[in-house]
């Protein structure tokens, strides 16, 4: 079930308990769905939270795992329940991140490593990001922030440059913890953070690199062909450079551009930038190129997105036929192609298929695979058609527990 048709089946049963009411403050869409995933909405209106009983076949407000903020939830949530709605609680804490960003221009006093030993720890945070390990990545960034806002201060010419391309990497690090954690807010403050700081390194490919990590704004403000705007014109900046990483980056805006056309229901468009990224994933091998995974594989694993986010589940399922991405590709973008490939099984009626998809993607990227919201949507989706099959339940279970 999608959250445009969850929402439809809250409303027709706000008309079937109320009938004769003005409910039109409660009817609720797709928007306010997505809220109540990430947990924005812990609390829904008295009205709402009875028609989510009814649409959801739940007895009471903690089968949904809702609970009054001024009540403290008695134990752990009923797993089944929370995997149609809510988010799995995790035990990251931004207080620390949100910190060092406060004092970007007065970071705390400290020692500066050299600049190969910074070089490395950076390194090392964009190793951790793209295999998801969220959570050793919680606990390194923000004094490798404290560290580099120091080493800015301190430097000029060339190593200021230096240090600006270290700091970029590592704010989109930090963006990567805002960002999958729901935190869309301070995800955006460190976007803007980093796309500044890009311009200061006066390299094309890393302000192209930045400008790709702003697009994914667009995928939670609603308005996706802004972004594709956005996209096209980092791109049409660098359209003229030749080398590998100028061509990947050059590529991964249009493969994020595509998707970002499709959500804008602009399909010629997203096919246009998809040829694009194609065109440019052949010059180049599989691999990481300041810290953005690009090549064949990757604008295969966005072209089933793509579809996927075009309503054609089919297509999805024929842009995957035969293939898995090879392990070149890094884990998170592994476990993205194994949850869309669940979804799309989901969706078209092949339930075991899309059991089998989830746990590769649990295999590939499990801290990732958790939290990610389309995890969640499969469940239900499996879940409203009483699915039999025990690895389910299992599986729900897994991922409503606390991400440790």
């Amino acid at each position: 079930m999608s959250r445009a048709e969850l929402a439809d089946v809250v409303n027709a049963a706000l008309d079937r308990l109320y009938p004769g009411r003005d409910l039109v403050a409660h009817y609720v869409d797709h928007r306010w769905v997505g809220k109540l995933e990430r947990g924005e909405h812990r609390w829904p209106s008295e009205q709402r939270r009875a028609a989510l009983r009814r649409a959801l076949g739940a007895t009471t407000d903690a089968d949904l795992g809702l609970y009054s903020p001024r009540r403290t939830p008695p134990g752990d949530p009923a797993p089944d329940a929370v995997s149609r709605l809510v988010p799995a609680p995790t035990r990251i804490d931004f207080t620390g991140l949100r910190a060092c960003l406060d004092a970007f221009d007065v970071p705390p006093d400290g020692p500066v490593r050299p600049a190969d030993d910074l070089r490395a720890a950076v390194n090392q945070v964009v190793r951790l990001r793209l295999t998801s390990n969220y959570h050793q990545l919680a606990t390194i960034v923000p004094a490798l922030l404290d560290e580099l806002h120091r080493a800015r201060l301190t430097c000029t010419g060339a190593r200021h440059e230096s240090i600006a391309a270290l700091l970029t990497q590592a704010y989109r690090a930090a963006d990567a913890l805002a960002d999958k954690f729901g935190h869309h807010d301070l995800s955006a403050r460190i976007i803007t953070m980093m796309t500044s700081t890009a311009q200061d390194t006066s390299d094309p490919a890393i302000m192209a690199t930045a400008q790709y990590v702003r697009g994914e704004l667009f995928f939670h403000n609603g308005r996706p062909d802004l972004g594709r705007t956005l996209l096209e014109r980092a791109a049409a900046d660098i359209s003229s450079c030749t080398s590998q990483t100028w061509r990947a980056a050059y590529g991964a805006l249009h493969m994020r551009a595509a998707v970002l056309a499709g959500l804008a229901q602009r399909p010629s468009r997203a096919w246009d930038h998809l040829q694009e990224a194609e065109v440019h994933a052949r010059a180049v091998p599989e691999g990481e190129y300041h810290g953005t995974a690009f090549g064949p594989s990757s604008v295969r694993i966005h072209r089933m997105t793509f579809a996927l986010d075009s309503g054609d589940p089919d297509a999805a399922l024929r842009a995957a036929e035969g293939w898995a991405p090879p392990t070149t590709v890094p884990s998170e973008r592994r476990s993205h192609f194994y949850i869309d490939l669940a979804r799309a099984h989901a969706q078209t009626g092949t339930p075991a298929q899309a059991v089998d998809a989830l746990l590769h993607a649990r295999t590939a990227a499990p801290e990732h695979t958790r939290i990610h919201p389309h995890v969640r949507q499969v469940l239900t989706l499996l879940r409203s058609r009483a699915s039999t099959d025990d690895r389910l339940s299992e599986y729900a279970r897994w991922a409503t527990a606390a991400v440790g």
